[in-house]
């Protein structure tokens, strides 16, 4: 099971041709790649994004976001 579940974890990404802080709700160890809530579950932005139901479900590849505490990031992540 290469999906491990990570909290209090914030990476800055590109998505919908903006910049982006995005929560990580968990963390391929294969890959690297996240799981980030997107788009949030703030009801002015779900009515923008009738895809709500995939909260924290848009994959972000590990060449594509930068952790905001790399240190915490590494810890909460690999142990």
């Amino acid at each position: 099971m290469p999906w491990k579940p990570v909290t209090g974890q914030v990476v800055i990404a590109r998505l919908d041709g903006h910049v982006r802080e995005f929560l990580v709700t968990a963390w391929n160890s294969d890959t690297g790649d996240v799981k980030v809530a997107w788009p949030p579950q703030n009801p002015a932005v779900v009515s923008r994004h009738p895809l709500s139901s995939n909260v924290g479900k848009t994959l972000i590849a590990e060449a594509r976001y930068e952790p905001l505490d790399p240190d915490g990031f590494r810890s909460a992540t690999r142990g």
